[in-house]
């Protein structure tokens, strides 16, 4: 019995009256029938069945929230035997698949005048509901965005959105935003998922309304040769006479956020019993649960298993298709396991990172982890990492104050969360019901709001070389709130490099520092200060201090070799003004347990 089997007994039971076996000659007797007027008795009892069967319908729709055809699989029209042959073929060659059998169906197409066909198909897999977007004609192309099956079940607005200006082909346009050439696309996609009743779908964006229809449970917009930047703002279902105001977060555009909702989780903020110092016992007996990391493409696996004493692929939720990958670490010198890392696989890629074993849980039972997602145009962000024994569930809260339950298994934790509905936070019970741990606050990838790179190219500020002859370059840019954006480029090898982005206001009263490290051990120190800051003094572990000075508020500062070795690391940052006072300090000294 699948969960809608059981949800439909659920609805009979509580509205079909159950009676002993009637005795309907004994009932015709009493009634003088007899002879052709039995039929009519038939005819009765078939039009009471139907009666019933439209009410349960009903209730099972309202039950569903109004996803029904969704959460049993039939939206649309089988797709064609051509596209459910691709489709299988791309499946069967990941290890991350989809269930044999999934069946794709066909939602809707949109053609747009002199240019390309946009097809929308969809798919139900374990716990994944997917829309797969296909772009043929003279731009051929195509993506697929997913959210969990449980976003239907929650209360919420009757359109989920599941992915919002997804760009395809490559338009006339071009622009600079900061160190970043763009181009215009030839076409962007939004959809999403409708509930039963709703008529149709309005968009907003920068060339006006456009008004969609519902169907096959599902609405497409697809915007024709848009402007560098068009985003779409708005959208309403409009369900009967009204218009419901559908939340939803913008596509990501260049790096920094949209302006969006300011918004904090709902979620308990005491501690209850506190935890720390935790451990993995499994993983530190070396025992084989999940999958061996032999199983990973070629490439994730050569990355995943550098330094790597033992490990195991983890699925804390089954039903989807991503794995977490953990692993029992040694420096790049060799030696003792020192470090655990974790790894989120997925089907595009991994990403994570790595920390000290003796510090994983210093702060707390939860280590924060990674929050990626499919593509810039994803609706749902998904946060993983790693639980201490401690725990025995995760709930996440959301900024609507609605909670989700997190899959967890084997110390490691996945769930995909509602980028309207960030920032949550995830709280870690124990095995009495109570609260050992709140985490940070996990943000919006799209910076929840705050300024964004504006039109224009970065400038070089500074550049500087580690003395392990890595390199970093920090540019500077105009930002969306009138202030400036900070740029950096790393780069040590073709596997360890990186760019980053700030754009934080630092003429507004604050922190007076806003600095980082990159590498490991610390190879550079960068970031901003406030304006009042003259000088900064570097700490380090061995008792060793040097002074620096911020350049238009910015540093860049290259550590000096002897201060790369554990024990002569930097520890500290004080910060001076011009007349000698200390205006703010930053530790940079990890937490022992």
């Amino acid at each position: 019995m699948n969960d809608i089997d059981a949800m439909l007994r659920e609805q009979l039971d509580g509205l079909v009256p159950v009676y002993g076996p009637p005795d309907w000659e004994a009932v015709l007797a009493r009634a003088g029938l007899r002879g052709h007027r039995t039929n009519r008795r038939w005819l009765v009892i078939a039009a009471t069945a139907t009666a019933v069967a439209v009410v349960v319908g009903v209730a099972l729709a309202a039950a569903l929230g109004g996803f029904s055809r969704w959460l049993t699989g039939e939206p649309g029209v089988p797709a064609s035997p051509a596209e459910q042959q691709a489709f299988e073929r791309a499946n069967a060659h990941s290890f991350l698949g989809f269930p044999p059998g999934t069946k794709l169906r066909q939602l809707m197409r949109s053609q747009v005048a002199n240019g390309p066909r946009v097809d929308l198909l969809g798919f139900r897999a374990g716990g994944t509901l997917c829309l797969r977007v296909i772009v043929s004609g003279k731009t051929r192309a195509g993506t697929q965005s997913c959210a969990p099956l449980s976003e239907l079940r929650r209360s919420g607005p009757p359109v989920r959105v599941v992915l919002a200006d997804h760009g395809f082909g490559r338009g006339t346009k071009t622009a600079w935003y900061g160190i970043d050439r763009l181009h215009s696309s030839a076409v962007q996609v939004t959809a999403g998922i409708v509930a039963d009743g709703v008529r149709s779908v309005i968009v907003e964006d920068e060339s006006g309304r456009h008004t969609l229809p519902a169907k096959a449970n599902a609405f497409l917009y697809v915007a024709s040769n848009p402007e560098i930047g068009q985003r779409v703002r708005r959208i309403w279902a409009r369900q009967g006479k009204r218009l419901v105001s559908i939340p939803f977060a913008l596509a990501l555009f260049g790096f920094g956020g949209q302006v969006g909702r300011q918004q904090s989780a709902k979620a308990p903020t005491r501690v209850e019993h506190h935890v720390a110092g935790g451990t993995i016992s499994w993983l530190l007996r070396h025992e084989p649960r999940g999958q061996s990391l032999a199983v990973l493409p070629a490439r994730a696996r050569a990355h995943i298993k550098r330094h790597v004493v033992f490990g195991r692929l983890i699925a804390p939720d089954p039903g989807r298709p991503l794995r977490v990958a953990v692993t029992l670490s040694t420096s790049r010198h060799g030696g003792r396991a020192t470090g655990i890392c974790t790894w989120l696989v997925t089907r595009g890629g991994f990403a994570g990172g790595c920390m000290v074993r003796a510090i994983l849980f210093a702060r707390g039972p939860l280590a924060d982890g990674t929050v990626g997602m499919e593509n810039g145009s994803g609706e749902f962000a998904t946060t993983s990492g790693l639980a201490s024994d401690d725990v025995a569930r995760i709930v996440a809260y959301l900024s609507n104050g609605q909670a989700l339950s997190v899959p967890l298994a084997d110390n490691t934790y996945v769930i995909d969360l509602p980028r309207s509905e960030l920032p949550a936070r995830l709280v870690a019970y124990d095995r009495q019901g109570r609260v050992i741990g709140i985490s940070d606050p996990v943000a919006d990838l799209g910076g929840g709001g705050g300024a964004s790179p504006a039109p224009g190219k970065a400038k070089p500020l500074l550049r500087v070389v580690s003395p392990t002859g890595a390199t970093i370059q920090l540019l500077i840019g105009k930002s969306t709130d009138g202030g400036l954006c900070m740029y950096t480029r790393w780069y040590e090898s073709k596997r360890a490099n990186g760019v980053g982005v700030s754009c934080s206001d630092f003429t507004r009263p604050g922190a007076p520092l806003q600095l980082g490290t990159v590498g490991i051990p610390a190879q550079f120190i960068e970031g901003r200060v406030h304006s009042s800051v003259a000088k900064l003094e570097l700490h380090y572990a061995d008792g060793a201090r040097e002074t620096i000075k911020p350049i238009r508020t910015f540093v860049l500062y290259a550590i000096p070799r002897q201060h790369l070795d554990q024990g002569h690391e930097l520890v500290s940052v004080v910060a001076e003004n011009a007349s000698g006072q200390r205006v703010g300090s930053q530790s940079f000294k990890p937490p022992h347990r």
